[in-house]
């Protein structure tokens, strides 16, 4: 198992950490100096994912947990387990349309490390409330926590793509009752 401090990131893994894009962190890289690739190439660099850390916390750029964040929060429920808020949450379907393989969707974001006891691992069904989209549950979800120490840590959840559902809303219950 590798050390978390020996841990390489790219420059958009860190720009996800950030909440921005690629561009912005290679532009923070050449302005401010002080975050220097241990591998990769000049086009794609890698960098100590503990120092990259440390260095968007230096230049402030590091989103704080809670309503300062860059994007709305999500809320994950878990089945047995108990709901977090989920800080700079992210929807991926990263397979190629029309590819014909199965692929699978990823949902990630920031969390809190005192999160509560309970979260299911490795793998858990969850419903994920997320601005911008419905309402969805995803089953056999596999559960990832990455946490260096810091002030955040990062949740990831992958699954295939067809263990994914919408779910009604709460308006939309409530019509249907009606």
């Amino acid at each position: 198992m590798t050390h978390p401090d020996e841990c390489k990131v790219n420059l958009s893994q860190i720009a996800r950490m950030a909440g921005v894009g690629r561009a912005a962190v290679a532009n923070w890289r050449r302005r401010h100096g002080g975050l220097e690739a241990v591998g990769g190439t000049d086009e794609s660099p890698l960098f100590l994912r503990a120092a990259a850390e440390q260095w968007l916390r230096d230049l402030d750029k590091l989103p704080e947990p809670g309503p300062a964040g860059t994007l709305p929060p999500a809320t994950v429920t878990f089945a047995g387990g108990p709901t977090i808020t989920v800080y700079g949450p992210e929807l991926h379907s990263p397979a190629l349309p029309g590819s014909g393989a199965a692929h699978e969707e990823e949902f990630g974001g920031y969390i809190e490390p005192d999160r509560p006891a309970g979260i299911p691992w490795p793998t858990a069904c969850a419903r994920i409330e997320q601005p911008g989209h419905a309402p969805y549950e995803v089953t056999d979800a596999h559960v990832d926590i990455s946490g260096w120490g810091g002030r955040v840590d990062y949740l990831k959840l992958i699954w295939p793509a067809d263990r994914r559902r919408a779910l009604p809303t709460t308006t939309e219950t409530t019509e249907a009752q009606a």
